[in-house]
């Protein structure tokens, strides 16, 4: 065996007590200096990851990433190096035991229920990462603007390696500059942008292997910080035909629109593409709660778009609104 077989095989060594003392304050929580010591070697070993949402904090890799991801990198480096082997259990469970120490749940297989925002973070930006076809996103609340900021290279590196990318916001979320510069710069990549003016499922879907959604307590109020995890082929594949129904629904946001164009999702139109469903069953004849059932939306919500649309035309009656539409050059839009 040459040294440079040892040289490419992983670091197992144990934590030194620097390095321990690291790790236990990244486990807190704790805002950690870029010098702080031990830190630089955690990063180079994939022990801990940054904190996209809060910068100068880490998140640790879950122990059975660790585990698979040495023990591979071991057996391609250096096959039939037993001893190297025989260290990996040993330092795997070293940091299991820190992590249990400090409640720290292990990756999931199948579904788990990931409580804290350490956990979702270090499972969504591994699976996003390691995407190979598609990422899904559907994203309902506000984003930070250091979210967007902390989000975008990565996101930027998938869509650029040839992942398609879809995102599903709020349409008040056109009014964001962050937002907008993100949109701007990932639809140059290739991405797709949408916009919907009613709440949605927050979820992301990747490859239609992984998928992160919502937890909802006993009373259906959201759990902020908790997301599931599951791997269930059915469960995924609900999760895109939901989020496909919402895509077709959405409006498409553009690059380079303007403010009033974004506020009704199609640039230079007066309406949005569900406004516009929603005018042709008027016009067939069918009630609000015909085409709420049709489209999957509340009778209120259906009520809602139009009177918002009438507010917009300046008009004051329904009849005033089916006439605006037969002449209007927009009807022909899809």
């Amino acid at each position: 065996m040459t040294e440079r077989e040892i040289a490419a095989a992983p670091d197992t060594s144990r934590l030194t007590a620097v390095e321990l003392r690291t790790y236990r304050a990244a486990l807190r929580g704790e805002v950690l200096p870029d010098d702080a010591q031990g830190l630089a070697s955690l990063l180079a070993r994939d022990i801990l990851f940054p904190n996209t949402h809060e910068p100068g904090t880490y998140v640790p890799a879950p122990s059975r990433y660790l585990e698979t991801q040495l023990t591979d990198a071991i057996l391609k480096a250096l096959t039939g190096v037993t001893a190297a082997l025989a260290a990996v259990p040993a330092h795997v469970r070293e940091l299991e035991a820190e992590q249990q120490r400090y409640h720290y749940s292990p990756s999931p297989v199948g579904t788990l229920l990931l409580r804290t925002v350490p956990e979702v973070n270090t499972e969504t930006i591994r699976t996003i990462q390691s995407a190979e076809s598609e990422i899904l996103t559907a994203q309902p609340g506000h984003r930070k603007p250091q979210v967007l900021k902390g989000a975008l290279p990565r996101d930027l590196q998938a869509a650029q390696r040839g992942v398609t990318v879809r995102t599903i916001y709020r349409t008040h979320g056109r009014s964001n500059p962050t937002q907008r510069d993100w949109v701007a710069t990932m639809t140059r990549a290739g991405a797709q942008v949408r916009t919907l003016g009613e709440d949605f499922l927050r979820l992301i879907i990747v490859d239609r292997k992984h998928a992160f959604f919502e937890v909802y307590g006993d009373d259906g109020t959201v759990q902020s910080a908790a997301a599931w995890y599951t791997q269930d082929r059915g469960v995924c594949a609900v999760l895109a035909a939901h989020f496909w129904q919402q895509w077709e629904r959405a409006d498409p946001w553009l690059p380079g629109e303007t403010d009033a164009g974004a506020a009704n999702g199609d640039g230079d139109t007066k309406t949005t593409k569900i406004q516009r469903t929603i005018v042709r069953g008027i016009v067939a004849g069918k009630s609000h709660r015909q085409i709420g059932e049709n489209l999957g939306l509340s009778e209120r919500t259906v009520t809602a778009q139009v009177s918002k649309l009438r507010e917009a035309l300046g008009l004051e009656t329904v009849p005033q609104l089916t006439f605006w539409w037969a002449t209007s050059p927009e009807r022909l839009l899809p």
